[in-house]
């Protein structure tokens, strides 16, 4: 007979052995060995009862090598599944041959999910993975499981949009200890886990998520070579995060990056002879993405050949299918905007590539599950390309109705919006393509119904868990919006909404801190059960704000960005929000913790016209509260005009720049006249009824509200070097970053009490900045005036005995350098004598609740400056003073001299110790205006000396 049987007993033992040797590296189920064993055995037996005979003599040494095998086999078995480590023997659950029957059911039902989308099959297979890791904790195979877990999870969370699982999924992913799996699956876990963080923060947007994200992803690749079948997945993952990345930085390396990454897995491919349809479908989408940025039509052809391509290698049914239909469709649209005549200089394009995208795009709806999240990024596809076709569309076309396709991309962009699955960024983008579509084609009501949907999101955008800097550059994404939704209110003739909408939709975060201030007296008489969860909810939501400590705590601890925490105050976000709709429910409180309603905002402007400064692409209007209503006023400005102003205007005061003075002066000079002739002069125009009514001593009051580049430009300096034409000799000017700030200042109006005890916080020297020798002068004046004054000078003002200080004086005068973070305004601050180590922040200003003190002065450089992608959230130290209960502020745009601070400083508390003193109201934009005035008198030439100063608040 043949020698096989030999064979089969040798092999067997020797696997047997390999197996007993490598452990679990190699197998996943330790009793997987046994059958070897067991085989071998059996042979044995069968060669010893003479069953198979060998064609010589049996060896000796085979008889008892087939019992050792056995005995192996038997004993390894045992020893893999007894529990042998410390964390084996603490988890009563440990069982890694129930483990190994789990994950095998989880496989099979994630394969049944693909097939059927039946959820309760997923859910099924997620349970089942659950219990794989839980019974494998301290096993070699746990690793794998929570690679599978972490796997479906980011299935369900694509598929039903649920935060929860990305957590589950992400805290699973790392509380996995990878050391005793080998490295391929560790690179699995890794790129799983990237992933997952990747979504978290398209979902949520916190930057730490994706910093881990790609560092999870290139770690991964690292792991496995270029041959391992496993390298073309951990470069598509990483890919995509880099292209999150790419999204939040603009940086073209990044993208280029991206574009390697996911080159090299399709490449891996090719060279094995199959496609992976992933990889196309994902380098499809960033060639679109670079095609865009650079201008690059050659991208455009390659991301429609890889489109297709990855369309071929899908069938109808798969999860891929879907979204290969609609990138293809988003590469054929957007070739088709770039391709020639797409600017309407050359000839009028061919509209093949729209109706193929057209096509495509309403095959990927008809496709993908109508609940499914994905379909908000196939509706945005898809109304983009109708959009697009409907700019060819005849008489014939548009139908009866006139709408034809332009109706179907509003009915796509408006369904996207309002799809509850989708994440808010979708619904945002969706939303404004919504608002656009309906704008372009004239129709305001709808366009005003799409902002009004944006605008709500703009709250869930910042979310709560999110840490302040994650928040602003969120937020920072989006300025302008609400300064369109007005306009295309106006053009509807709605007034009322316009302010409406630019008070809702600008000063986000501002709103949410006046929120937690509002006052409860009247809701406790009315719902005592009500104001004392309001009260125990915002002072857990004051906790930590966005990341931040209270104000004077250490620094937060690494736990301070756990997923724990993220989810305790997403869940206190959503019941502050509950429990404010409460609130509102209640009769007479209607308006509890929310903007002024239209006719308290008429009613307070008693005092003086309340000015919004609109300016839109769409048109720009000065939209005016005055004592007679709400109406506004055409102004001749783009919002390019005003930025082009801007821009000139920070070139020219740059002093980093060896400009000579008169330079200077001859460019802030032609920003005056142009805002003279742009802005002042037709509000004044038709504030001329009111004005000439004006009954008091002195000017009358205006309260200017600039949106955009305006909020950068000194507005109440605005004039012609002649004289003849300057608003500084009509009005006194204050400022005020939304009407509803203006309205909480008023309210927190007290009666004199007697001389001021002011303090006084001055910095001739600063480390690590220019000395100011009028800082020292300063304070004398101060003390000079005020005898009372409290002094912190050089070495004594440190940040914490700033903030033990000021609680305890209704004045504050702050003679020192400040710094304004460009991309994180909230970082910005005040230099004090240990501003290195612990910095005196925008943020840790604004966290300060110091009841109703009356003035702050800052004399240091740009404190009512922000950056201009920050606009609307007016993120400086000016408003950070005014929410910290300072009822008015005294700031500047842009740095001015040492020696002209002193002189301004003098003059405007020379006025005001004289109001102090005659018992009248401290009116600071009074002695701002005729400080102002004064040092105009002394320079009228040099305006960068004298237009910075401005006031804030009332």
């Amino acid at each position: 007979m043949s020698d096989w049987p030999l064979a089969i007993g040798v092999l067997s033992t020797l696997t047997m052995l390999f197996y007993f040797c490598a452990g679990d590296r190699f197998v996943a189920v330790a009793g997987g060995r046994m059958p070897w064993g067991m085989l071998g055995f059996v042979v044995s037996q069968l060669v010893e009862q003479g069953v198979w005979v060998f064609p010589g003599a049996t060896p000796s040494w085979y008889g008892p090598s087939t019992y050792v095998a056995a005995t192996v086999s038997g004993a390894a078995s045992l020893l893999r599944m007894a529990p042998s480590s410390p964390q084996q023997r603490a988890n009563p659950d440990h069982d890694p041959l129930g483990a190994s029957e789990q994950a095998a059911r989880g496989r099979e039902r994630l394969r049944e999910y693909a097939a059927s989308d039946d959820l309760t099959v997923l859910d099924h297979a997620v349970d089942g993975l659950r219990t794989a890791v839980r019974k494998s904790l301290g096993h070699g195979s746990h690793p794998g499981y929570v690679t599978e877990l972490v796997k479906a999870l980011r299935m369900r969370y694509e598929r039903l949009g649920r935060i929860q699982d990305l957590d589950e999924a992400v805290g699973a992913g790392e509380g996995a200890d990878p050391a005793r799996a080998r490295r391929a699956v560790r690179a699995r876990l890794l790129s799983q886990l990237g992933t997952a963080l990747r979504l978290r923060y398209d979902h949520l947007g916190a930057a730490d998520d994706l910093a881990r994200a790609v560092a999870a992803g290139r770690e991964a690749v690292g792991l496995v070579p270029p041959r391992s079948p496993y390298y073309p997945g951990t470069c598509g993952h990483l890919g995509a995060s880099l292209h999150s990345d790419f999204l939040r930085t603009d940086d073209l390396d990044v993208l280029e990056e991206a574009v390697t990454q996911v080159s090299a897995a399709v490449k891996w491919a090719d060279g094995r002879g199959y496609r992976r349809a992933a990889d196309r479908a994902t380098l499809c989408h960033l060639l679109v993405q670079r095609g865009q940025r650079t201008g690059g039509i050659g991208d455009l052809d390659r991301a429609v050949k890889l489109g297709r391509e990855a369309l071929e290698s899908t069938e109808p049914g798969e999860a891929l299918y879907a979204t290969s239909l609609s990138n293809l469709g988003l590469a054929l649209r957007t070739r088709n905007a770039m391709g020639p005549g797409a600017s309407g200089t050359g000839p009028s394009p061919s509209t093949a590539d729209l109706d193929e995208a057209v096509d495509l795009s309403g095959r990927a709806l008809r496709t993908a599950p109508a609940d499914a999240p994905e379909q908000a990024v196939f509706q945005v596809v898809a109304a983009l390309a109708l959009r697009d076709r409907a700019r060819y569309d005849t008489d014939r076309d548009r139908g009866p109705a006139g709408d034809g396709r332009l109706g179907a991309a509003l009915d796509a962009a408006r369904a996207a919006a309002l799809h509850t699955r989708a994440d808010v960024p979708t619904r945002l983008r969706a939303g404004l393509l919504w608002s656009d579509i309906a704008a372009s084609a004239g129709r305001y009501r709808d366009a005003v119904t799409a902002f009004e949907t944006v605008i709500a999101l703009l709250p869930r955008l910042a979310g709560r868990e999110l840490r302040r800097a994650d928040q602003e550059d969120r937020l920072g994404r989006h300025t302008g919006i609400a300064a369109d939704a007005a306009a295309c209110a106006l053009a509807e003739g709605a007034p009322e909404r316009a302010v409406a909408l630019l008070e809702q939709g600008r000063g986000v975060l501002l709103s949410r801190e006046l929120d937690l201030r509002a006052d409860i007296r009247e809701l406790r008489a009315r719902d005592p059960r009500l104001a004392d969860e309001f009260e125990e909810l915002r002072a857990a939501l004051a906790e930590g704000h966005g990341g931040r400590p209270p104000a004077g705590a250490p620094a937060a601890s690494p736990a301070a960005s756990s997923a724990g925490l993220r989810s305790r105050r997403r869940a206190q976000g959503e019941r502050w929000d509950e429990l404010l709709r409460e609130i509102r429910a209640l009769d007479g409180l209607a308006e509890f913790a929310g903007p002024p309603s239209p006719q308290r905002l008429v009613a307070g402007a008693a005092e003086g016209a309340v000015v919004y400064l609109n300016v839109s692409r769409y048109r720009s209007d000065a939209v005016i509260i005055a004592p007679d209503g709400i109406r506004s006023v055409p102004l001749r400005v783009t919002p390019d005009d005003a930025g082009h102003r801007q821009r000139a205007l920070d070139a020219a005061l740059d002093r980093r720049r060896s400009t000579a003075e008169g330079e200077r002066a001859a460019a802030v000079h032609e920003v005056l006249g142009w805002l003279w002739d742009a802005v002042a002069e037709p509000v004044l125009g038709a504030l001329k009824d009111l004005h000439a009514a004006h009954g008091g001593p002195g000017l009358p009051r205006v309260w200017w509200v600039p949106t955009g580049a305006l909020a950068l430009l000194p507005v109440h300096a605005a004039g012609h070097r002649d004289g003849s034409r300057s608003l500084l000799d009509r009005v006194i000017s204050s400022y005020t970053p939304t009407v509803r700030s203006l309205a909480t200042a008023r309210a927190a109006r007290a009666a004199p009490v007697g001389l001021p005890v002011p303090l006084a916080v001055t910095m001739s020297r600063t480390p690590d900045a220019a000395p100011l020798a009028g800082a020292e002068a300063e304070a004398r004046m101060v003390c000079g005036l005020f005898p009372d004054t409290v002094r912190l000078t050089d070495e004594d003002a440190t940040r914490e005995r700033v903030l033990r200080e000021l609680p305890h004086h209704a004045w504050a005068h702050f003679a020192c350098h400040a710094v304004a973070d460009r991309d994180v305004p909230s970082r910005g601050g005040l230099l004090l004598h240990d501003h290195l180590r612990s910095p005196l922040t925008v943020e840790d200003v604004s966290g300060l609740d110091l009841g109703h003190p009356e003035l702050a002065y800052l004399s240091s450089c740009e404190t009512a400056r922000t950056a201009p992608r920050h606009a609307d959230e007016a993120i400086h130290l000016a408003t950070a003073f005014q929410l910290a209960g300072y009822r008015q502020v005294v700031a500047t745009l842009w740095p001015v001299r040492d020696e002209v601070g002193s002189v301004f400083a003098e003059r405007v508390y020379t006025e005001l110790a004289g109001s102090v003193r005659s018992g009248a109201p401290v009116d600071a934009a009074a002695a701002v205006h005729r400080a102002t005035l004064a040092v105009r008198e002394l320079c009228p030439n040099r305006p960068q000396f004298w237009a910075s100063y401005l006031h804030v608040g009332c």
